[in-house]
């Protein structure tokens, strides 16, 4: 996958609870998607996990808010 001129991901990070992904770069450079349904997420993270390599995609941890 690629970002921009000679820019490819290095890693992609899914943050499932935030409906974000965060695209790092190999020139250090980071670009998020931010969905603002679930259905949106849905989609960006099909095309995720059947365009990018598996070893570049890393789930972010889960936050759990204990009251």
């Amino acid at each position: 996958m690629e970002l921009g001129d000679n820019e490819t991901v290095e890693k992609i990070v899914v943050d499932v609870c935030a409906r974000k992904f965060l695209l790092y770069s190999d020139l250090g450079s980071t670009r998020q998607v931010v969905c603002e349904t679930t259905e949106q997420f849905m989609d960006v993270l099909e095309v995720v996990t059947t365009r990018a390599e598996s070893e570049l995609i890393e789930y972010a941890e889960i936050s759990v808010d204990v009251k």
